[in-house]
């Protein structure tokens, strides 16, 4: 193992991330220029973060300056899954370092050591869950901060994969398809480098094409960056407690829901538009899958919606924020489609309170709460692609039984799934289950029986796992994670990096073999 390569690696993170707060802590102090007194606090905590981020980095590119530039298969794993942990660490130090210097009331949110990593894990890996409970009560430059990290992580998980992995050999390549491009690698240049310059292209434009459109249609440049960021990166951290139902405007949560789809999209099939191979994007099965379900499920909720208004005369859809709206055929659209495309990109956003939805509704959103939007995009979840090569094997076995002498290739529109995808596939999504009623069993312990029910404890441990955010029960589109232990906290810490990296890298360093010679 090349510790010392490790280690320079991840103090040239560190260089980085004390670049970033830095900037912050100017924000802060303009902020704190124009009269917002707690911004002083902010101040203090980002030139805190950046000199922690610093020292440790300098340390580091300097103890291990002669390190052999060599990384093979078993490093990679070390770094990305070492660069997401110290990187959510690093992110949480403004979090805990404003509620130290702070004096005021509602510094109270971010006390102690659990919640501001809390804070900090879940916007790193894009997952949206918060543990706020007064969002507006904090300061721009910590708001900013917030929705930046998520920015860094919605870009992260793909240039690391993309960027670092496909140098390092076959091996690292190989963990680079089964994350980002599932069995259809169309688009991977042999060159990483080439491939991380487009996709940075790719999210930079849609970071400056999205900023400008919500200031045209009413936001503030604050409200419009930080939605930009948290969109394009399916995030879903709002600036407003009430989320972008706070807005109360179609304009925005229409161009809130083409970004948010975009990012759902995969990168690789924008690397084929930008070398102008249209015809492989055409003929891109996963993609005309995951637009047909987006439509599919949005028409059914928003169906399910304005059906029950007519059942029940005194039907209302309850808005985030408190209010009421009739189920008209327009209102069903709107919070249906809205809703349905936020939790399968992953984002999290909310306009509707949705577990007051009608059951069939209800229950067509649990179906997708898992499974995430195409591989390679910046959303969670298993993937599309890897729960469609899972049914498919489901099916075939089926048939088996009563045709066993029939031996038929599985494939994914003209592509031919290797077994070794197969097994890949089947055994994330069996994993992914596994760890989803691994994690609902910890927090009923944590938790005590009568402290919380089966729903929220489910539904709370596959939304970090899959990292949507919002979930039903007591955490869900209009409530936060604030009252549950810190055990608990932790538990939903742990699912929200097993979920936002490939799972079986994470799970890799948990093993003895991975940390024998040779």
């Amino acid at each position: 193992m090349n510790f010392p390569m490790v280690f320079r690696q991840l103090g040239l993170l560190l260089l980085m991330l004390a670049g970033l707060l830095l900037v912050h802590a100017g924000v802060a102090a303009i902020y704190l220029a124009n009269g917002d007194e707690a911004e002083e606090a902010a101040v203090g905590a980002f030139l805190t973060a950046a000199g922690i981020a610093a020292m440790f980095g300098f340390g580091s590119m300097y103890a291990f300056r002669g390190a052999v530039r060599e990384i093979g298969r078993r490093e990679a794993c070390l770094l990305v899954v070492t660069s997401w942990v110290i990187g959510a660490v690093v992110a949480a130090i403004p979090f805990a370092g404003w509620s130290l210097y702070c004096s005021l009331p509602q510094a109270a949110m971010l006390d102690g050591v659990v919640d501001p990593f809390f804070e900090a894990m879940s916007g790193l890996t894009t997952c949206g869950a918060t543990i706020l409970t007064d969002i507006e009560a904090l300061p721009r430059s910590i708001l900013l901060w917030r929705s930046a990290i998520q920015w860094i992580g919605g870009l992260g998980v793909i240039v690391i994969f993309v960027a670092i992995l496909p140098s390092l050999g076959t091996g690292g390549k190989k963990m680079y398809l089964t994350e980002s491009t599932g069995p259809t690698p169309e688009g991977l240049r042999p060159h990483a480098r080439e491939t991380a310059r487009i996709i940075l292209l790719v999210y930079l434009g849609f970071t400056f094409l999205e900023f400008p459109i919500l200031l045209l249609c009413g936001m503030s440049a604050f409200d419009a960056i930080c939605h930009t960021f948290t969109s394009v990166a399916t995030g879903g951290f709002s600036t407003r407690n009430a989320s972008v139902a706070a807005f109360d405007s179609v304009a925005v949560e229409l161009v809130m829901m083409t970004f948010m789809t975009l990012s759902g999209i995969s990168f690789s099939l924008y690397f084929l538009a930008f070398r102008g191979r249209f015809e492989l994007i055409r003929r891109s099965s996963e993609l005309r899958l995951f637009l047909g379900l987006l439509v599919i499920i949005s028409i059914a909720c928003s169906l399910a919606l304005w059906t029950h208004g007519w059942q029940d005369p005194n039907y209302r859809i309850a808005v985030v924020g408190g209010g009421m709206v009739e189920p008209t055929i327009l209102n069903s659209l709107r919070y249906g489609v809205f809703t349905v495309v936020s939790i399968l990109t992953t984002s999290g956003f909310a306009t509707s309170v949705y577990e007051d939805w009608p059951a069939v509704a209800i229950v067509c959103l649990l179906s997708i709460f898992l499974v995430g939007a195409m591989a390679g995009s910046t959303s969670g979840g298993i993937k599309l692609i890897r729960v469609w090569i899972a049914g498919k094997l489901m099916f075939r076995e089926v048939e088996r039984e009563f045709r066993p002498d029939v031996v038929r290739p599985l494939k994914v529109g003209r592509s031919i799934i290797s077994p070794d995808v197969r097994v890949s596939a089947i055994v994330l999504v069996l994993f992914t289950l596994m760890l989803a009623a691994a994690g609902t069993g910890l927090l009923k312990i944590f938790e005590g029986a009568d402290g919380i029910d089966l729903t929220t404890a489910s539904s709370a441990a596959a939304s970090c796992l899959a990292n949507v955010g919002p979930a039903f029960g007591r955490v869900g589109s209009d409530d936060h994670y604030s009252w549950l232990t810190p055990e608990s906290k932790s538990v939903l810490i742990a699912l929200m990096l097993l979920g936002r990296l490939e799972l079986f890298v994470v799970i890799a360093l948990f093993t003895r073999r991975f940390w024998n010679r040779g």
